[in-house]
């Protein structure tokens, strides 16, 4: 008989535990962590206490998470009103300044038309880490130090424009991000730069 077969038989026999209480309050397993021997209840009861921790850290990384996405709709929010109390010709500068200053993003940079010499073209938004081959090359566009990026490509009505957005912390874009942020600030950008065209 294999402990699949027994873990089986329980399952398929619950009233084999009640009519063996007794018993099993006298079966003694290894702790998990000193390897002295405890009862059924008490390994059940170190199984219990190990699942509240987990589910208090799962409940700890929701809070946080919600905390740092309120930040964020705090900050677009107030990106979005920057952009609107601009005058219309200004608007697309206030957008990325708001970006630097707003969303506390070092480097800012916006294409000029159709340019030949674009940095990290890409069809979709994204981030990530900077490729090593290219992190001289960007860091010299910027003007300094490059090592993760976000990118959001633009196809406006006077041509291709791209936004890239830049750190020296290889942790602020990181590759498995989402870009919920960066479609909404991309969205907004080609309505004020097809406005402006």
């Amino acid at each position: 008989m294999t402990p699949e077969d027994v873990l089986r038989y329980l399952r398929e026999h619950p009233e084999f535990l009640e009519a063996h209480a007794g018993s099993l309050a006298e079966l003694h397993i290894p702790h998990p962590e000193n390897g002295r021997a405890i009862s059924i209840h008490e390994r059940q009861l170190l199984s219990l206490r190990e699942r509240c921790r987990e589910l208090e850290d799962r409940l700890t990384q929701w809070v946080l998470t919600g905390r740092a996405n309120d930040d964020r709709n705090d900050r677009m929010h107030r990106l979005v009103l920057r952009v609107l109390q601009a005058p219309s010709a200004s608007r697309v500068g206030a957008l990325l300044d708001g970006l630097r200053v707003d969303l506390e993003i070092p480097w800012v940079y916006l294409s000029a038309d159709n340019d030949d010499e674009l940095p990290d073209a890409r069809e979709a938004p994204g981030c990530g880490p900077v490729p090593e081959d290219d992190a001289a090359r960007l860091s010299e566009h910027a003007g300094q130090s490059i090592a993760s990026l976000a990118w959001i490509p633009l196809q406006t009505n006077a041509g291709y424009r791209l936004l890239l957005l830049g750190s020296s912390d290889p942790s602020r874009f990181p590759a498995d991000a989402g870009t919920q942020y960066l479609e909404r600030v991309g969205s907004l950008l080609k309505v004020l730069l097809d406005g402006d065209g």
